[in-house]
């Protein structure tokens, strides 16, 4: 006889005799299923269009959870159902590759029209997904964000002509104004999302084009061959369409509108800033028009010419609040968010609180190996096989960089392994030694080269003695502070002593290169506002000095208080890099922010948002022109602020001294 209860610390499922199986909670973790297709099950972590299965099964299996994959039951798709609880199971979460589901413990999920957008959606994909059934406002979306989004799409889609189904690399040419109807197979009718047939769709735009040639795309992979038979059907009744296999973004530059069901080349068509037709249910109807019945179609097509949307507003809408993107930085603590939503927090779910241990472990594996290979090659170089590295600074795809000695001396290692490493070896070589005689104040000296290996993008340098300039200012106040700020500015004077020229400043440009930043890791609305008044200030600046002449020297991209250290009152430049040309304000406000971001003085009196006593300090060198300092140097202050505060969004310090930056410098 069995008994069912329950007890403390976790449950008894059933009891048989003296017999007892107790499970606790962890135990009962619930699983992540996957429903794919059968044909993917072994290949899914290889395919692109599958990519956000990769990075959900990267989450779970990374934290301690379980992965199941089963095929998708074909109930899993029918439009009409209601019930799935056959085939999924209450106690464990189900994701469904375009899946048609709406059950509790569920998400659907497919690509959401382009890259890297997918769905992962309660409600289900695509035209069924839950933006559909939300009201669209305009007024509430972030300009900035928005329009760094926009760009950033069409810089990878528009520019490059890429599209989803290996789109035609030729360049065709297609008549402007065109009315351009994309097919899409049997898709929308096997989906119950269209309003007519194929036929039908594109009879009632021939006949009511209004003189506007019509090009019709055949779908690139669903019933390609019914598509061109209609399209050839109709050619030989003698009505004037004209079918192409052309490259779509080559169709979308030509065109006056875009006709489909619910293609994503609707989409597509936003980037170039064409509208749509759609003849079929949609969940972007909110920004295109949609025919019902063929009657319906003259009206659309007018409205449609005439529509003044928004289309970079839209899409940040659109793919913010009803997408998650594989590229995004935080993508799994969305996910984590979107599975609690459902009902599995990542407790029910089994995820372990060890996951920062297994990434150390990970990352000491890493480090153990790069040193192993590193000494290997190391030993097969001349004098390097008296080289020992004892520890590592910094690895990434593109440069590592060790600490080891060389007899008696502590040496840095620097390894680039980009196809420029030979020549960013021997620019850096040629720019120490050009600091080494150019610097003859007693005070300012430089790194040495040591050992240099081109062909193996290998550089041995000194290790300087004493702390980085920072530390000092940061450990400082008053006139000692002042005297460290000043010594930085003085450095960077004396090494670009004799390299200077004179320039107009380009304003308009950095203006435009602001803008394109992506700004897709702010999460804050706040912050959003924040970002907007000051590319506002920014776009004032840049306009008041836009072609004004101002200095300009061959220094160092890299100039900062982290890269001077400061022993016995003498500066050594570090991590010296090929001189290039640059504004001498824009080296000064780099400096400025980064002090001020990193060891803000707590001060009320601001200069531009930066603390007074700093910019005086700075300024006493006399290294920025008088003229450049309430005009270009403002300017560069505002441009620095804005790129700081978004690549160091992460760092919370950071974050928060540039908000209180910003506010002072918009006061």
């Amino acid at each position: 006889m069995s008994v069912y209860s329950s007890c403390a610390g976790g449950r008894v499922i059933a009891i048989s005799g003296s017999a007892e199986l107790l499970i606790t909670e962890a135990n009962l973790a619930a699983k992540v299923v996957f429903h794919l297709p059968k044909q993917f099950h072994d290949n899914y972590l290889e395919l692109t269009h599958l990519a956000l299965f990769h990075k959900i099964h990267e989450l779970v299996t990374t934290r301690g959870g379980e992965i199941e994959v089963r095929r998708r039951h074909e109930a899993l798709r029918a439009p009409q159902r209601t019930d799935w609880s056959d085939y999924l199971e209450a106690e464990n979460l189900h994701i469904i590759e375009n899946g048609m589901v709406q059950q509790a413990n569920a998400l659907n999920t497919a690509l959401a029209y382009i890259p890297p957008y997918f769905h992962l959606d309660a409600k289900g994909v695509l035209a069924d997904s839950s933006a559909g059934h939300v009201a669209y406002d305009p007024a509430t979306v972030n300009t900035v964000l928005a329009s760094s989004k926009f760009r950033s799409l069409q810089d990878r889609l528009v520019k490059k002509r890429r599209s989803r189904y290996g789109p035609k690399e030729d360049v065709t040419e297609i008549p402007e104004g065109c009315i351009a109807v994309f097919l899409q197979g049997d898709n929308p009718h096997r989906q119950g999302t269209a309003y007519c047939d194929n036929e039908t769709l594109l009879r009632t735009v021939v006949e009511n084009a209004e003189g506007r040639t019509v090009v019709v795309k055949a779908h690139p992979i669903s019933k390609q061959l019914d598509d061109a038979q209609l399209i050839l059907q109709l050619l030989q009744e003698g009505l004037p369409v004209e079918g192409t296999d052309a490259n779509v973004h080559d169709i979308l530059r030509q065109c006056a509108v875009t006709v489909s069901y619910n293609s994503a080349v609707a989409i597509e068509g936003f980037l170039h800033l064409k509208p749509a037709i759609l003849f079929g249910k949609s969940d972007f109807h909110h920004v295109s028009e949609t025919v019902r019945t063929p009657e319906d179609f003259p009206n659309a097509l007018s409205a449609a010419l005439t529509a003044k949307y928004d289309y970079a507003k839209y899409l940040h809408w659109y793919f913010s609040r009803f997408a998650v993107s594989v590229d995004d930085w935080l993508l799994d603590d969305k996910l984590v968010q979107i599975f609690g939503a459902t009902g599995f927090s990542e407790e029910r779910l089994g995820f372990q609180t060890s996951v920062q241990k297994h990434q150390s472990n990970q990352q000491a594996s890493q480090t153990k190996a790069a040193i192993s290979e590193t000494q290997r090659l190391l030993k097969g170089l001349p004098d390097g096989a008296n080289i020992k590295l004892r520890r590592v600074v910094s690895l990434d795809n593109s440069y590592q960089e060790f600490i080891g000695r060389h007899g008696d001396q502590k040496l840095r290692i620097c390894r680039h392994l980009s196809d420029g490493g030979r020549q960013e070896v021997q620019g850096r070589v040629a720019e120490i030694g050009r600091l080494t005689k150019a610097l003859r104040l007693e005070h300012c000296t430089v790194e040495e080269a040591v050992l240099s290996y081109p062909e193996f993008g290998v550089l041995c340098l000194s290790q300087a003695p004493g702390v980085p300039l920072a530390q000092k200012i940061a450990g400082a106040a008053g006139s000692r502070r002042a005297k460290f700020v000043r010594m930085g500015a003085e450095w960077l004077r004396e090494a670009t002593s004799g390299r200077v020229k004179h320039t107009e400043l380009a304003s308009l440009f950095r203006l435009k290169l602001l803008k394109e930043w992506s700004l897709d890791n702010i999460e804050d609305v706040n912050d959003c506002g924040l970002l907007e008044q000051l590319l506002s200030n920014f776009s004032k600046r840049a306009r008041q000095v836009k072609g004004m002449e101002i200095l300009q020297i061959e220094g160092q991209g890299w100039f900062s208080a982290e890269n001077l250290m400061f022993k016995d009152d003498v500066l050594c430049g570090i991590n010296i890099r090929e001189a290039h040309w640059t504004s001498v304000s824009r080296s000064a406000a780099q400096f400025l922010v980064d002090v001020q971001l990193r060891y803000p003085l707590k001060a009320e009196r601001r200069r531009f948002g930066l603390a007074q006593d700093d910019w005086r300090a700075f300024l006493l060198s006399n290294l920025v022109p008088e003229a450049e300092r309430r005009t270009a140097l403002p300017f560069f202050v505002a441009e620095q602020l804005f790129r700081r505060f978004v690549s160091d969004y992460r760092q919370p310090e950071i974050r928060e001294n540039a908000r209180d930056a910003i506010r002072a410098f918009l006061s």
